[in-house]
């Protein structure tokens, strides 16, 4: 479905994340070259993001933390989105843990 990150962004903008970050994982995972990290109000607006990207990408198994819906985690193609709640995002904080490698997208806008 996605053939770059541009792609994946303009969906994410789409669903109505919030707050979304990209990061550049190029040479540190043999799957993954872009990350994405969004927020969602709520752990019911989580999982309803994530119930939209299930069918659009037509995902067998719910992804790693649908349950709870706090942090929810995609991985597929050269991407990976980690949609969170906003407390939960504080908390383990990715952005900071990946800050040198963050792409702006604000010229995307």
């Amino acid at each position: 479905m996605f053939d770059n990150y541009d792609e994946v962004y303009k969906y994410l903008v789409q669903k109505k994340c919030k707050d979304i970050a990209l990061y550049d994982l190029t040479n540190d995972s043999e799957k993954a070259v872009y990350m994405f990290v969004v927020s969602n109000p709520t752990p019911l607006a989580n999982k309803k993001f994530a119930d939209f990207l299930i069918e659009d990408l037509k995902i067998a198994d719910q992804p790693d933390g649908y349950s709870k819906g706090e942090w929810i985690i995609f991985e597929f193609g050269n991407f990976i989105i980690h949609s969170f709640v906003p407390l939960s995002r504080d908390k383990y904080n990715l952005d900071k843990l990946w800050k040198s490698r963050k792409i702006n997208l604000k010229k995307k806008k």
